[in-house]
């Protein structure tokens, strides 16, 4: 059993990443946009996993930043000097953090943004071990991710109809008083941890379960099967009470 748990949080992901990717596409302007990851540092310095966009004409650049569970915040560019490989980038609704940063090998840039006094790390590069890492993927199960499950279903069983049109912008959610089961569990994390993690234990225990019950093909699992009607907000609320059950099961596993 702790084997199949194992490789139902390793591999549903995984099999749903290339569709994830075309989706999260669509939501910048521009000719062929390029999917990066990395971090960026917030003013109290912990670091957020970061999705960034790079729409790349040859000639022109256009950076933006596309957070989880927010709307995309563009990254104007300053200045790009292609052949010494450095990007200077402001910040939109920002106005005083500035960043800068140096093309590295692998078509990585690294480097820091300036707000005021503070220097706050900043890297957008491709895909990388230490990206899924910021994502959660190979963090243990814990007592947080029930805590988090629980929080989630809190809010979600608690609300007079979820929201059925989620774009996984939950700042409309938090207006409407409605919450998708995606907006649900990421602020839930907010609320537990202080930061979202897209692959940590919990939201992968509840992933493996929609794959489960739902089984299909989708952009994003957790939105698109959220917006499907004639999926009541009673059966997905009974999802989140069986990750919080199937987490609890696999952590008293992991001790034996």
């Amino acid at each position: 059993m702790k084997l199949a748990v194992f490789l139902a949080l390793l591999l549903v992901p995984a099999l749903l990443q290339g569709q994830q990717t075309r989706d999260d596409l669509d939501q910048v302007r521009g000719d062929n946009p390029t999917l990066r990851y990395g971090y960026y540092t917030l003013p109290s310095g912990q670091q957020q996993a970061a999705r960034y966009y790079f729409v790349d004409d040859g000639e022109n650049l256009r950076v933006a930043l596309a957070q989880y569970g927010k709307p995309v915040v563009e990254l104007p560019l300053s200045s790009f000097d292609r052949e010494a490989g450095v990007l200077v980038l402001n910040w939109q609704g920002e106005p005083q953090r500035v960043c800068r940063l140096e093309r590295q090998q692998g078509n990585a840039y690294l480097g820091a943004c300036t707000d005021g006094p503070a220097s706050l790390p900043m890297t957008i590069r491709p895909m990388s071990r230490a990206d899924h890492e910021l994502m959660g993927l190979f963090a243990p199960p814990s007592a947080t991710d029930v805590e988090i499950l629980a929080a989630a279903h809190a809010r979600f069983s608690a609300q007079q109809g979820r929201n059925l049109e989620d774009d996984r912008n939950c700042d409309d959610d938090i207006e409407s008083g409605h919450y998708s089961l995606f907006c649900s569990l990421y602020l839930a994390q907010l609320e537990v941890t202080g930061a979202y993690m897209h692959r940590r234990p919990a939201m992968q225990t509840v992933r493996a379960l929609l794959q489960k019950h739902y089984p299909g093909k989708y952009k994003h699992l957790l939105r698109d099967i959220n917006n499907q009607p004639d999926i009541s907000d009673a059966q997905l609320a009974e999802t989140l009470l069986q990750a919080q059950a199937t987490m609890r099961r696999t952590i008293e596993l992991d001790r034996q």
